[in-house]
């Protein structure tokens, strides 16, 4: 196993952490580095230690459930238990620099809840460190290609790199849905990943007219579906791109953000 904080997963005790553990457990299983499962007390101070009282205690039973389902999945993960307070999304950004994979229920309690794109949901896309992958209440994986965006921008060559990684993992293909660029374009762009990755089958489709819709109606038989933060020509300074607010919003499946 690698060091370092690996997959990092937010755990509330919701049915929607739930899912995103097993996910984040998957995740940190086939790619051999630990699992950082991390619950947060939201509190005004900004402290990152919990003190003693019963809200102490029902945060230690709620991390105790998540480390237990967690080593269910796999009795040979190393999981890494952490108990912050403070603002969730400050908590979970500051443990993503330096993990492979930030994972997170689309749905949980009090400051968790994401109807729709959510303040901490918000934040975390924006700012995370490392990929950012949200599971959804339909937060199942699929035989069908993994699905990615390019349009020819930075976010979106990195966001290929991360579809073919989980492709080649899952013994999947990638198709490619690609605007602002020809396919021929989006073909020779990915050309690293696919020297990298051989044996993954690679396809593109073109979306020149309504990309967040071309994706969205993929995803259905997808594993996943994995866009960059930012479009071609966006400004960096957004909080995201038009394509990926769009997805956000109304996201039904597992999406990875990559920024």
């Amino acid at each position: 196993m690698m060091g370092g904080p690996g997959v990092i997963v937010g755990f509330d005790g919701s049915a929607a952490s739930v899912r995103a553990l097993d996910w984040a457990a998957a995740e940190a299983a086939t790619r051999r580095v630990p699992l950082t499962v991390c619950h947060v007390r939201e509190e005004r101070a900004a402290a990152r230690s919990v003190g003693t009282g019963p809200g102490s205690w029902a945060a230690d039973r709620t991390l105790s459930r998540a480390v237990a389902l967690a080593r269910q999945q796999d009795r040979e993960l190393d999981v890494v238990p952490r108990l912050l307070a403070g603002s969730a999304a400050a908590a979970l950004l500051e443990l993503s620099e330096g993990a492979q994979m930030l994972v997170a229920g689309t749905r949980g309690t009090g400051t968790w809840s994401w109807p729709g794109l959510g303040s901490v949901s918000n934040e975390l896309a924006a700012r995370a460190s490392c990929p950012l992958l949200f599971v959804p209440d339909d937060g199942i994986w699929r035989d069908g290609p993994v699905v990615v965006g390019v349009d020819g921008a930075p976010s979106s060559q990195r966001a290929a790199g991360f579809a073919f990684e989980e492709a080649y993992l899952r013994h999947v293909p990638v198709l490619a849905v690609c605007w602002s660029q020809e396919p021929g374009q989006a073909e020779e762009s990915a050309g690293p990943w696919r020297r990298k990755y051989p044996d993954v089958a690679f396809s593109v489709s073109p979306a020149p007219k309504a990309p967040a819709a071309a994706l969205r109606a993929l995803a259905g038989t997808a594993p996943l579906l994995v866009v960059g933060s930012h479009g071609a020509g966006e400004i960096s300074g957004l909080l995201l791109g038009t394509v990926a607010h769009e997805l956000l919003q109304n996201a039904a499946h597992p999406i990875a953000v990559i920024r």
